[in-house]
């Protein structure tokens, strides 16, 4: 059986600009889902319109797919739940909330029962430590 992943933006970010990851991006032992915060901080980093373009050509087949995944209701009152138990640990400062993306990342793979593959693992701990939920490093391509 295939396994749901969700990719964070560091992992796009190799795969779309230094052409790394290969290994995670080989569709036949997994089903890839696009999260709305990782495609968002894409378009924040998008520079010029080729980029532009790819986003929206890369957006728009997760959405035909049905695999751009919405938060549901429980999900989001989770984030602001496990937020405020961050802040309440000084983990989460509400002036600059760097780390609530990850929440956010975090909990929307959750709530598909897929595991979060990153390069950031230490923001991920931390928030793990408040709500379980399944992540691991990327898998190390051989050069």
């Amino acid at each position: 059986m295939q396994g749901k992943v969700a990719f964070d933006t560091n992992i796009y970010i190799g795969i779309f600009n230094k052409g790394l990851h290969q290994k995670e991006i080989d569709g036949f032992n997994k089903v890839m889902y696009l999260l709305p915060p990782v495609l968002h901080k894409l378009w924040i980093g998008a520079r010029g319109e080729a980029e532009i373009r790819h986003l929206i050509r890369f957006g728009n087949k997760f959405i035909s797919l049905k695999r751009l995944v919405q938060p549901n209701t429980s999900t989001q009152i989770l984030i602001g739940r496990t937020c405020q138990k961050l802040r309440s640990q000084r983990k989460l400062n509400p002036k600059q909330p760097r780390i609530y993306n990850d929440v956010c990342i975090a909990l929307l793979a959750r709530q598909i029962g897929a595991t979060l593959v990153t390069e950031n693992m230490a923001d991920f701990e931390f928030i793990r430590e408040i709500v379980d939920f399944k992540f691991r490093r990327t898998i190390t391509d051989s050069i």
